[in-house]
């Protein structure tokens, strides 16, 4: 018995790209994106480019190429030959992410899929983000500390592009603030990894700067003088 891939069938009412993308942009993209597959060989600055962005970018030039191609196809759609050259792209694609190839009219379905998640997806960070992440979206992160402080284990995060992350506030019943909570059975503090407020949480006073003449409290010693 053989099995063959498939993809959803087009409906014919409905139009293949909404909104229809413009080839001139496209190619914009795609000289772009094959810029900074190249780059790093031509500058010799390979340890500056994470292999998951450089892979990325290798995929998002195939379909772009591809979708140029199903573009030229679509607008003359007896061209048989524009029709086997947008299939023959897409199936490259699929060949790069290790599927399997398609019939043309399915392979030409499947694209657009492609192209409508390529759209929605958030924009990859750069090889120099200032997370230090390298492309990757992903940095190591201490996530296990000692009680001294010095860390023993380290785990894969999202990069927040150099960006801080939200603190805890000190009501948070974990971690009081500290971002890290502690666990005694193994001597050891851990990522506090979700704020709960507690509700009953009552911050404490602001100590009273005495002497201060914007402090609202009496100075030492006059407390029996009329203010004036």
């Amino acid at each position: 018995m053989t099995i063959t891939a498939s993809a959803p069938a087009a409906d014919p009412a409905q139009p293949a790209y909404t909104p229809t993308p413009s080839i001139p942009r496209l190619l914009t993209e795609l000289v772009a994106e094959e810029f900074f597959t190249r780059y790093a060989t031509i500058r010799g600055d390979a340890e500056a480019f994470h292999p998951d962005y450089t892979t990325d970018r290798k995929r998002t030039a195939l379909l772009l190429r591809a979708v140029i191609a199903d573009l030229v196809a679509l607008a003359d759609p007896a061209d048989t030959h524009h029709a086997a050259q947008a299939a023959a792209a897409v199936n490259a694609l699929r060949r790069a992410d290790w599927q399997m190839p398609l019939p043309a009219h399915a392979a030409r379905v499947w694209l657009r899929d492609q192209y409508q998640q390529h759209t929605e997806d958030d924009s990859p960070h750069p090889p120099n983000c200032p997370g230090g992440c390298r492309g990757s979206g992903e940095v190591l992160e201490p996530v296990i500390w000692q009680n001294d402080g010095a860390p023993v284990h380290a785990e894969p995060v999202a990069c927040l592009r150099g960006e801080d992350d939200d603190p805890h506030a000190e009501d948070c019943t974990r971690c009081h603030g500290i971002g890290k909570k502690y666990d005694a059975e193994r001597g050891e503090y851990t990522v506090c990894d979700t704020y709960t407020p507690d509700p009953a949480y009552e911050p404490a006073p602001a100590p009273a700067h005495h002497g201060d003449p914007f402090s609202s409290a009496p100075a030492a010693g006059y407390a029996d003088e009329p203010p004036f």
